[in-house]
C-alpha cells in the first residue's frame, strides 16, 4: 500500500502569458502562491458524461456502447481560497479586471481598471491579460495538472475588521476558468516565491478605511466615512462563457459579463437610519477604500475606488441583538469610464 498524500504537500502556482497562443509549459518556473488554502485548488475539468438516446436499444437500461464523454468543449476551472499576500496579489486583482497599467521601476506601482469599456474584450488577439495556472500534488513526477488561458471566473475579497486571528486579515476565494486543462504534467521547473513576512498579509499591521486625503464614503450626498465599519466584502463576477470554439470544441474565444459590487456593512444609528430610504430613492454613491492613508502609492498600499455606486438591496440587517445596515452597492460605468480602479504596489514587476 502506498502512502498517502497530505493536501498540505499541493503547490498552486501561476505564470503570466504573453498571448493566447503560447501558454507556459509544464516545466516552467511558476510563481509560487504559498496562501491559498490547502484542500481549496481541486480542479473541475468540465467534463460533459452523456448519453445517447437513440432507437434500436434493448429495455429501459443505459447501454454503455452509447456511453459519450466530451472532454473538450467545457470551461475548465480551479477554484481557491485563501489570505491575500503582498507579492502574490497583482495577477488574481489583474485577471479578474483585465486591464492594468505597471510603472516602469521599483515599486512597481500597477493601475488596474476594468476592461471591455467600449467593446468586448478579444481574448484571442489582443487580450493580454492570460494566466497558466499549474497545481502540483506533491505525489509523483507526471502528477502536476496545468491550465491554459486562464482569466478569472470570480474573485470574493473580504476585510472583516471585528474577526481574529487569520481571519482578520483580508482574505479571498475565487475561481480561475481557462480552456484547457492537462493533467499527469512534470512540474519540474524551480518555482519562485518571495520571502514572506507578516507584514505582507493585509489589515495586520496596515490601516484599512475611507480617510484619504482625497477618500470619502459618499451616498446620496451625505458623508459617512465618521462610520464605524464593520466589513467589507468585494465581489468580481466576469460570467465567463465560450463564444467561439474548434471543430473539436475546444474554446478559442471568451465571452465576458462582469459585474462588480462592494458590500459595507455599517451600525444602525440615527445617522445611517437615512441610507433605508436612499435605497428607495436610487440614489448615487461612491467610496474609496485603503490602506494608503497619504494617498503615496508606496510598497504594500491598496486602494479601490469606486466612483458610481448605487445600492441593489434592502440595506436594513440585523446583527444579533442589534439593528445593522448592510449596503449592497453595484459599481456602474458611465460615458465608458471604469466602474472601478484599483491601486496597488507590490515591489514586483510583473511585465503587465
Amino acid at each position: 500500500m502506498s502512502a498517502k498524500i497530505p493536501s498540505k504537500t499541493e503547490r498552486f502556482g501561476l505564470l503570466y502569458q504573453a498571448n493566447w497562443a503560447t501558454p507556459a509549459a509544464a516545466n516552467a518556473t511558476y510563481k509560487l502562491c504559498q496562501w491559498i488554502n490547502a484542500g481549496t485548488p481541486n480542479p473541475n475539468p468540465d467534463v460533459q458524461v452523456d448519453q445517447f438516446n437513440v432507437t434500436s436499444q434493448n429495455g429501459i437500461h443505459y447501454e454503455t456502447e452509447r456511453f459519450f464523454v466530451d472532454a473538450t468543449s467545457g470551461l475548465p476551472t480551479i477554484p481557491f481560497s485563501g489570505t491575500c499576500e503582498k507579492a502574490t496579489m497583482a495577477p488574481f486583482l489583474v485577471g479578474a479586471l483585465q486591464a492594468v497599467a505597471e510603472a516602469s521601476g521599483s515599486p512597481f506601482e500597477k493601475t488596474i481598471t476594468c476592461g471591455g469599456l467600449t467593446g468586448p474584450i478579444d481574448f484571442a488577439t489582443v487580450g493580454k491579460y492570460l494566466f497558466t495556472i499549474a497545481v502540483d500534488q506533491g505525489g509523483s513526477d507526471d502528477d502536476g495538472i496545468v491550465l491554459e488561458n486562464a482569466i478569472i471566473q470570480n474573485l470574493n475579497i473580504v476585510w472583516d475588521l471585528n474577526a481574529r486571528g487569520v481571519a482578520r486579515l483580508v482574505n479571498m476565494s475565487g475561481a480561475w476558468v481557462g480552456n484547457e486543462m492537462n493533467y499527469e504534467q512534470t512540474l519540474e521547473g524551480t518555482w519562485t516565491n518571495a520571502t514572506i513576512v507578516q507584514t505582507g498579509f493585509f489589515n495586520n499591521t496596515d490601516l484599512w478605511g475611507v480617510t484619504l486625503t482625497s477618500a470619502l464614503l459618499s451616498i446620496g450626498g451625505v458623508d459617512y466615512s465618521a462610520q464605524c465599519i464593520r466589513r467589507v466584502e468585494v465581489q468580481i463576477n466576469n460570467n465567463v462563457t465560450s463564444n467561439c470554439k474548434t471543430t473539436g470544441g475546444k474554446a478559442n474565444q471568451y465571452d465576458i459579463a462582469p459585474e462588480y459590487k462592494v458590500i459595507v456593512s455599517l451600525d444602525y444609528n440615527a445617522t445611517t437610519e437615512k441610507l433605508l430610504k436612499d435605497f428607495q430613492e436610487g440614489v448615487m454613491a461612491s467610496m474609496y477604500w485603503s490602506n494608503d492613508s497619504t494617498d503615496a502609492g508606496t510598497d504594500g498600499k491598496w486602494t479601490y475606488v469606486f466612483g458610481l455606486l448605487r445600492l441593489v438591496s434592502p440595506p436594513k440587517v440585523y446583527n444579533g441583538d442589534f439593528l445593522g445596515v448592510n449596503l449592497e452597492f453595484r459599481a456602474y460605468s458611465a460615458t465608458a469610464a471604469t466602474p472601478m480602479t484599483v491601486y496597488y504596489t507590490d515591489t514586483v514587476d510583473w511585465t503587465f
